[in-house]
């Protein structure tokens, strides 16, 4: 009697161990899916995955496996599992717009996408996000549709989505949806999707009302002037990239430099020419790159120091792929810290130490930290993550 009991114990924790998963199917066919989807009248979620994908292997082995997700989406799912890069998987990323892994896709019967999430989503998130998958009012694909109909409440959930999933489209969403508005920041949530989320303004008219609007934006309580002043810089420069400025193919950069002049006239050499840096170096033109970087670094004062430790420390690493650092690092180096900022000196090894553990020359990474530790101009917090690096490279 002791012995069946055992087994009958022992087959429960059998079961109830295979029960904590979402039941997959593995790359079927996608017509056969939409079928049961339709027989069923279930939407479908599916886990597009690729094989090398660390994320994925994440989501498999702590979300699916939690019982509570596996009970909600097994009862209200087909779940379906597709490998991007072989078979029907190629087919469905070009589809459903899958550019990152995993995607987290939710589609009804007839193949339309409801509803989207993008990389490794914790068990509780990822049921909230099924419940959002579930509603029409919360389906991002179908608010898409009506969004420019959305209350500013809820278009300013709809653009937070749109941020997190990477929608290129949002960008003219946003814009047409703002140009709609008789005040862009008419009240507290068209400011929080200015601040936030709005890609470029519709006109120059209102890229003008926003930059004399920082004293009306601050006495909100929820923004500083640094957050005005940076969120200026980036809606400067998105607009001078704009339609409304650039009319021809090939990018009119003295149009650039006047937009930038215009609305952000004590930043607009630091970050036209960090903006040509980084154009130029995107579309390979190295030696228009480095003239544009050798301008920062020959004009200190215009530029800024903290300012220029933040180029550095962003185009080092391309400056070492080029054979070029030590000669920079030296012309950097040789840049006088200014009297009003003597408390940030020690910025000037700091740019070094990142740019060395970033190309992976952990001797000379080690020698600048060890003398970062031991020098008193270093703030605390900085040598608590200068220590903690150099015990990671012992430990490995």
């Amino acid at each position: 009697m002791k012995k069946i009991l055992f087994a009958i114990c022992l087959l429960a924790v059998t079961l109830a161990s295979k029960a904590a998963e979402i039941n997959f199917l593995e790359n079927p066919t996608w017509t056969s899916v939409l079928e049961k989807a339709k027989k069923e009248n279930k939407i479908i979620f599916l886990d597009a995955y690729a094989t090398w994908c660390g994320p994925c292997k994440q989501m498999d082995a702590e979300t699916y496996t939690n019982q509570a997700v596996a009970d909600f989406y097994n009862a209200n799912f087909i779940n379906v599992k597709y490998d991007m890069e072989k078979g029907e998987g190629e087919m469905l990323a070009d589809r459903y717009y899958v550019t990152a892994y995993p995607n987290l896709i939710f589609i009804n019967p007839d193949g339309v996408m409801l509803h989207k999430g993008v990389g490794f989503v914790a068990a509780n998130d990822f049921l909230i996000l099924a419940k959002a998958a579930k509603n029409p009012e919360t389906q991002y694909y179908t608010l898409k549709k009506r969004a420019l109909t959305l209350g500013n409440a809820q278009f300013l959930k709809f653009a937070k989505q749109a941020v997190e999933l990477q929608d290129e489209d949002f960008e003219y969403l946003s814009k047409d949806f703002l140009a709609a508005k008789p005040d862009i920041l008419g009240d507290a949530d068209l400011v929080d999707l200015v601040m936030n989320y709005a890609f470029v303004l519709p006109k120059e008219k209102d890229l003008t009302y926003f930059s004399t609007s920082k004293n009306k934006i601050i006495k909100g309580g929820k923004y500083s002037e640094e957050d005005f002043e940076e969120r200026l810089v980036s809606l400067a420069v998105q607009f001078a990239l704009s339609e409304e400025v650039q009319v021809t193919e090939e990018i009119d950069f003295e149009a650039v430099k006047g937009i930038l002049d215009k609305y952000v006239p004590k930043r607009s050499f630091f970050v036209y020419n960090y903006f040509k840096t980084q154009y130029f170096l995107e579309n390979r033109e190295t030696d228009q790159a480095l003239a544009a970087f050798r301008e920062i670094l020959d004009n200190p004062d215009k530029a800024g120091y903290q300012q220029i430790c933040n180029a550095m420390m962003a185009f080092g690493p391309t400056l070492f792929e080029e054979g070029k650092l030590d000669a920079y690092l030296e012309k950097f180096t040789a840049i006088p810290v200014p009297s009003k900022n003597k408390e940030v000196a020690y910025l000037k090894d700091f740019v070094k130490a990142i740019i060395y553990i970033k190309t992976n020359q952990t001797d000379k990474f080690k020698e600048v930290a060890n003398a970062m530790v031991a020098s008193t101009s270093t703030p605390e917090e900085v040598k608590k993550d200068l220590k903690l690096a150099l015990q990671n490279m012992v430990a490995n």
